[in-house]
């Protein structure tokens, strides 16, 4: 047995310059200072993983989500079905008149319509409502399937119909849409025509005491008015008998006061007349002055108006026409149209400023009215008093006579008054009533009924069925990102560059995927086969390990992989072959002393081989095989040694080495797997150059890390890594690479 040294010396591998490279995953090129830019996910990546999954994907969108969504459409229809029922009901906004007596309802605008209704979707939907209709034990709702289920429990009944009840106004209408959602249709439609009933009728009730409080009030008047009238009567048939008992004459004419009497009928004639005159101009300055008061037009209005502002006229019919013309533009060309939104504009514009000069010419023309008929008052006061100075004078003459006259006139008046008070407290108390009935009532009516719905509002199976196929798409799509995530296997360039500071050399095909690698050996493909694209791949990475290293100064290569079966031997002996067709002398040394396989490979015997020259048993030449691959010789593994470790770190392996360099430009040495037996560590560091092969979709990222840092502890210098057996089909990497080779081959296109 050979005696090895205590020391031996160690190659140590070359200084790296710089950053490492990292290859892209396009395999065209190298990229300095690392993998953090080719680790990042592009869209590439998303297609890819759909492509791979593809089946899965279409399996669970296309027939397991229908089938579940069929289901589950079936269990909701059979165990949770919803019907709802619809009324429909419009709202007629509140109008008054101006005066009781004319019955003008002035015209509403659409914001005040719109406040309505919405106050009534409001109205519909109150606790106040809703409890009432709960509470009401002859209602057809504490009939209902829906109501037995609360067990009389009104506060619970009353939360589950806020949320199956839904009050809509309808946009552009003057209709609120009622809806109630139930598993009972009969159900739902008796809740829907109980609640909008219950609302119709506190509606009629509202407008009952509306209108009892409106006669009330007239009536009190009217009452208070008749008592007056009567009182007054009585007085002036006491005074009239007091006169003619004392021999006045009511009529003046034939009085027995002569010229005086004449003269102060005369008077009092005018007196009463002024006073009338008085009465009637204060009494329609209140009326007057109430009316403003209250926000109305006193009469006269519109002429006084008219006179003070004539062109209102001339710019209400402009204005007319304008928004006539918007309106055929807008059926013409529709709202969406410029020219439309710019009438709209200007018929805006217009209506403001109208709006605006009417109001100030309306103003304007209350403060006329109200001084004219506060002259009128002034001066009808003024003629009165005179008359009153001179009635006095009369008095003073006539005596008791002359004002007993006096205020028999002045009751004559009052009556006049009375009588004409009453009689427009009457005609008021008959406006209210027929303006109430006429108008008040209608305030919110039927326009749809509801009906026992037919058709279920839930489930609806293309809904179902949309959200199961959009929940198969996502579960699908995140099963197959999260296999991704999961899946630490190495299957292409972009693998290996998550890893970080690797070289990737290049990527061998599988053999199932290249046809024209059929029937010729797999290790030494590039001779037998050389216009495949395995050869042609081989071919890349003796091109890549050229740039890489320089082969000059790298002419012993250790090829290992981290577990066994990776085609570490396979891509020996192609790189080997690969080398040697290149014009340079190449040895193949099989350093797999547990498995040796390079002599089957190229059916050569194995009696004596590399284990004979490291323990000095053979000489060098002895052993060296040649090949029918030009320039290939090959080495033979021998008999396994007792300590193949031991000889690795020897001096012997670095004098074999030195040796083998004087006749061969490359040593190729297939070891055995790094991370299995502890010769290929105890070899790497004494090689110029290590190459690593990792077979896709076997190794995983986290094996071939550990290598790299095995080899990095060793101090080896690790040339790049093989990544073999890439697959070609379900998204695989290297397809297109395929197709696109051989078409350029076969139909020779530049």
């Amino acid at each position: 047995m050979t005696t090895l040294p205590q020391t031996t010396n160690v190659r140590l591998p070359r200084p790296v310059n710089g950053a490492m490279q990292v290859a892209t995953p396009g395999g065209g090129g190298l990229v300095a200072g690392g993998a953090l830019g080719a680790t990042q996910q592009g869209s590439s990546d998303a297609w890819r993983v759909i492509r791979t999954h593809i089946w899965l994907i279409l399996i669970v969108t296309c027939i397991i989500s229908p089938l579940a969504g069929f289901g589950v459409n079936f269990l909701l229809a059979r165990n949770y079905p919803r019907y709802t029922s619809t009324a429909l009901i419009e709202v007629q906004p509140k109008v008054q008149a101006l005066e009781y007596t004319t019955g003008r309802i002035p015209v509403t605008d659409p914001a005040t319509t719109a406040l309505e209704i919405r106050t009534q979707a409001a109205i519909l939907r109150s606790e106040a409502l809703l409890t009432k209709v709960l509470q009401n034990a002859n209602s057809e709702v504490r009939r209902t399937m829906w109501f037995a289920q609360f067990n009389n429990n009104i506060a619970a009944a009353k939360a589950d119909f806020e949320d199956s009840l839904s009050v809509t106004p309808i946009q552009d209408t003057k209709l609120v849409k009622v809806e109630f959602t139930y598993s009972e249709p009969k159900d739902c439609r008796a809740i829907v025509f109980d609640l909008i009933s219950t609302h119709l009728e506190n509606q009629k009730q509202s407008q009952v005491n509306t209108l009892l409080d409106r006669t009330s009030v007239l009536n009190n008047v009217r009452i208070k008015a008749e008592a007056s009238l009567k009182i007054l009567r009585n007085d002036m048939r006491e005074k009239q008998v007091r006169l003619n008992v004392d021999g006045g004459s009511i009529g003046g004419v034939g009085s027995r006061l002569g010229t005086k009497d004449l003269e102060l009928s005369a008077l009092v004639k005018e007196q009463i007349e002024a006073q009338l005159m008085l009465g009637r101009a204060q009494g329609t300055l209140k009326a007057v002055a109430d009316a403003i008061q209250q926000g109305q037009d006193p009469p006269g209005l519109d002429v006084v108006v008219q006179r003070a502002a004539p062109f209102l006229a001339q710019d209400q019919y402009t204005l007319r026409q304008l928004e006539i013309q918007r309106d055929l533009m807008a059926d013409q060309y529709g709202p969406e149209n410029a020219k439309y939104k710019a009438l709209t504009r200007q018929a805006e514009l217009l209506r403001a400023a109208y709006d605006t000069q009417l109001a100030e010419a309306k103003a304007n023309g209350k403060v006329q009215i109200l001084e004219g008929y506060q002259q009128e008052a002034v001066s009808a006061k003024a003629k009165l008093d005179g008359l009153n100075e001179r009635v006095n004078n009369l008095k003073q003459d006539m005596g008791e006579l002359s004002n007993s006259m006096v205020q028999y006139f002045q009751l004559q008046q009052e009556e006049r008054g009375l009588v004409e008070q009453l009689k427009q407290v009457r005609e008021q108390i008959e406006g209210v009533m027929a303006l109430s009935s006429a108008h008040a009532a209608e305030e919110v009516v039927w326009r749809a009924m509801p009906e026992i719905p037919m058709n279920k509002s839930f489930p609806k199976l293309w809904i179902i069925m949309a959200m199961a196929i959009a929940v198969g798409l996502a579960l699908s799509l995140g099963i197959a990102f999260l296999r991704e995530a999961m899946d630490q296997s190495i299957r292409s360039p972009r693998d290996i560059a998550k890893i970080g500071q690797i070289n990737l050399l290049g990527l061998i095909p599988d053999e199932s995927d290249d046809p024209q690698s059929a029937g010729a050996r797999l290790p030494v493909v590039i001779f037998d086969a050389p216009h495949s694209i395995m050869a042609e791949s081989f071919r890349h990475v003796r091109t890549k390990l050229q740039h890489t290293a320089s082969l000059d100064t790298t002419r012993s290569i250790m090829v290992t992989s981290p577990s066994p079966g990776d085609g570490k031997t396979t891509i020996a002996c192609n790189l080997a072959a690969g080398l040697a067709l290149n014009g340079r002398r190449i040895l193949l040394v099989d350093a797999n002393f547990r498995r040796p396989e390079v002599h089957r490979i190229f059916g050569l015997p194995n009696e004596q081989g590399f284990s004979d020259v490291l323990n000095a048993v053979a000489a060098f030449d002895e052993v060296l095989q040649e090949t029918q691959v030009p320039n290939l010789a090959v080495m033979s593994a021998g008999p396994k040694p007792m300590n193949p470790t031991e000889l690795f770190e020897s001096q012997l392996l670095i004098d074999f080495i030195d040796r083998a360099l004087e006749e061969f430009d490359h040593v190729i040495f297939d070891s055995g797997p790094l991370m299995v037996v502890a010769e290929a560590q105890a070899m790497a560091p004494r090689v110029d150059g290590v190459v690593s092969v990792v077979r896709a979709k076997t190794n995983n990222r986290g094996l071939l890390q550990r290598m790299r840092d095995e080899l990095r502890k060793n101090k080896a210098e690790h040339l790049g890594v093989v990544l073999n057996a890439v697959r070609a089909q379900g998204g695989g990497y290297y397809r297109k690479s395929i197709q696109t080779y051989y078409d350029y081959a076969n139909n020779g296109r530049s």
